[in-house]
C-alpha cells in the first residue's frame, strides 16, 4: 500500500464511522490533539505480513495503534518492532469486536456488562472523556448494572491523549468515583488504566496475554 492508497482507505473508513468528525465536536479532544497529525506516513513499507495496515504519522492518536472500519489497523511510524506481534493481535480483537458486535455484546452481557445510552452520563462528565477510535462507536457500558468506566482527562486546561485516569460514573448515586468498584476488582483483579477504560479494551488485553 502506498501513501495515496492509505489516504483513500482512511477516507473510506471516515465515511463509515465519522470518527474524526466526532472528535471535531469535542473541544477537549481537539485540544488534546493539538500537536497530532492524523495523516498516513509517506513511507508505507512494513514487514508485518498484512495488507490492511496503514502506517500513520508518529503523532497520530498520540502514537497509539488503533483500528478503523474496513479492517484497517493503524500503526504509528517508528513503532517498536518488539511490540508489533502483541499489538497486531490486540488490534485484531478490536476488528472482530467491530465486525461481530452481537457476539461480543453477548459475552459482555454474560460477564455483567450492559451498554448504556450516552445521555445517561451527565454532559459535564461525558465531555471530559477521551475519544478512542476502537471504542467510541459503542462508547459507554455499565458493570454490575451500576458502574461506568470513563477515560477521563486529568487536566481540562492542557489535556494530553495519554494523560488520563479511569473514573467510574455511579449510576445509582449519580456521582463520579475515583476508586475502583470492589465488584470490579473481585471479578478482574488489579488492572492497568489501559485495560479498565472500556470493556472492549479489557477483553483485547486479556485475550492477548
Amino acid at each position: 500500500m502506498n501513501s495515496s492508497a492509505a489516504s483513500a482507505s482512511l477516507q473510506k473508513a471516515e465515511s463509515k464511522d465519522s470518527y474524526l468528525a466526532t472528535v471535531a465536536t469535542s473541544p477537549i479532544n481537539i485540544l488534546a490533539r493539538r500537536q497530532c497529525s492524523y495523516t498516513p506516513w509517506t513511507d508505507q513499507t512494513h514487514s508485518y505480513n498484512s495488507s490492511n495496515i496503514v502506517i500513520m504519522h508518529p503523532s497520530a492518536e498520540g502514537g497509539m495503534p488503533h483500528t478503523r472500519p474496513g479492517n484497517i489497523i493503524c500503526i504509528p511510524a517508528y513503532y517498536p518492532e518488539s511490540h508489533i506481534t502483541e499489538t497486531l493481535a490486540h488490534e485484531a480483537i478490536h476488528i472482530d469486536q467491530r465486525n461481530n458486535f452481537a457476539k461480543w455484546k453477548g459475552k459482555l452481557n454474560e460477564e455483567g456488562w450492559f451498554q448504556i445510552n450516552d445521555s445517561i452520563i451527565p454532559s459535564t462528565i461525558r465531555n471530559r472523556c477521551r475519544l478512542n477510535p476502537d471504542t467510541f462507536w459503542a462508547r459507554f457500558w455499565a458493570y454490575d448494572g451500576r458502574y461506568v468506566p470513563l477515560p477521563y482527562f486529568i487536566r481540562e486546561d492542557k489535556p494530553q491523549l495519554r494523560d488520563i485516569v479511569v473514573r467510574w460514573y455511579d449510576m445509582s448515586e449519580d456521582i463520579l468515583r475515583s476508586g475502583i468498584p470492589t465488584v470490579f476488582t473481585d471479578m478482574y483483579g488489579s488492572l492497568p488504566t489501559s485495560s479498565m477504560e472500556h470493556p472492549f479494551e479489557l477483553w483485547a488485553y486479556e485475550s492477548t496475554k
